[in-house]
């Protein structure tokens, strides 16, 4: 059973994330072009930082500076 090793504690599920046989995958409904346009990169890097999706994930915003 999936949940069985969580007997008498009190949880959450929660899915974070779409996985659609034509768009592919969503991360709180952003694809992963779009995550990879918006979420924020480190100076002279390509790709976003791992933190930024992170946080995408634990919040649903993208990150900002602030």
């Amino acid at each position: 059973m999936m949940y069985g090793g969580m007997r008498g504690m009190k949880g959450l599920v929660y899915e974070t994330s779409v996985l659609d046989p034509d768009e592919g995958i969503r991360f709180r409904g952003f694809s992963i072009p779009e995550c990879q346009k918006l979420l924020p990169k480190a100076k002279g890097g390509e790709e976003p930082l791992p933190e930024g999706l992170f946080w995408l994930l634990v919040t649903g915003h993208i990150p900002t500076e602030e």
